[in-house]
């Protein structure tokens, strides 16, 4: 909230009020939120302040700083860069600024970051096409793949399917949003038209046996967002929650935050959430932080790096 504050008075923007604590209602979900939709609304409050590269640096410089403080060693940090975009500041902008915020972050701090970029289902099939284009020419320059986000139940992600067979033809690995509020279809969607080698969320996976089972055989990663599926209310309880059942079946999930600020929760957070809900031991979590690394899209080196930092520490 502090970081939102600076920008506002920098833009010289009006906010609602001028205590912090106060403007954190303002930026993160509420306890009354019920969908994805309404979750996806916080975002708006927000956004029209990170559209400069100041802002953009600064955030992605911060998340580091962030990330550091809570002994992350390695994060795939995603982004729209279309939502942010003005004509004053294009998508290739919005790219490298947040680029340039990560080397900083990286050198001061040590961790290892990469960029997602997100393809958006609610803008056009020709802005997806362009954010390919971007992560075609900065791959393995700081951008490490692409997504596609937002809202699944009113957008399809029928016409974004041009941009993500460019992705194919490219060799950028995918990960995609999909059955976190609709259904096992999307998922089937992501994997066999989208060819997403991960699914964010991936809640409704469990509607469908034997696309589970294809999951499971393929090693297709899932990336559990345990709060951030409690505050959509696409599980009612966290009991309900099948991140537990996939795990413990063999199939490669581990944990996520989603969106750390709207969601106000750390990585440690999430994993104390899952041990105390689900009696996952210690040992249990550093399987799913293999998961993580191994279904990363990090190079290959840094990989095995990190593997053996993970193999030390148990």
């Amino acid at each position: 909230t502090s970081t939102i504050y600076d920008l506002a008075k920098r833009e010289g923007k009006r906010l609602p009020t001028e205590d912090l604590a106060e403007l954190a209602g303002y930026v993160q979900v509420p306890k009354t939120c019920r969908s994805l939709t309404e979750f996806l609304k916080a975002f708006e409050f927000f956004y029209p302040l990170l559209k400069s590269a100041y802002a953009m640096e600064r955030v992605a410089y911060e998340l580091c700083l962030d990330m550091k403080s809570e002994n992350v060693m390695y994060a795939e940090l995603r982004f729209a860069p279309v939502l942010q975009a003005t004509p004053d500041f294009p998508m290739e902008e919005v790219v490298k600024s947040v680029l340039s915020g990560i080397k900083r972050g990286e050198a001061e701090t040590g961790i290892y970051a990469g960029v997602l970029l997100c393809c958006y289902r609610s803008e056009s099939p020709e802005s997806s096409v362009e954010t390919v284009e971007l992560a075609k020419k900065y791959l393995g320059q700081g951008v490490c793949g692409l997504d596609l986000a937002g809202d699944e139940i009113n957008y399809s992600s029928d016409i974004h399917r041009e941009a993500f067979r460019l992705a194919k033809n490219y060799g950028i690995p995918v990960t995609i949003h999909a059955g976190e509020a609709a259904g096992a279809d999307n998922i089937k969607k992501a994997i066999y038209e989208l060819d997403a080698r991960r699914v964010g969320h991936g809640v409704r996976l469990v509607d469908d046996q034997a696309l589970l089972q294809h999951v499971r055989d393929s090693g297709i990663v899932i990336e559990s967002c345990l709060t951030s599926n409690l505050q959509t209310q696409v599980v009612d309880r966290i009991e309900s929650h099948p991140f537990a059942g996939y795990f413990r079946s063999g199939l490669k999930a581990c944990l996520n935050t989603d969106d750390r600020s709207v969601c106000n929760t750390t990585l440690t957070d999430e994993y104390a959430l899952a041990m105390q809900a689900f009696g996952l031991t210690e040992k249990d979590i550093a399987k799913t932080v293999e998961y993580s690394i191994s279904g990363s899209f990090a190079a290959p080196a840094l990989k095995e790096k990190l593997l053996g930092r993970l193999k030390d520490f148990n």
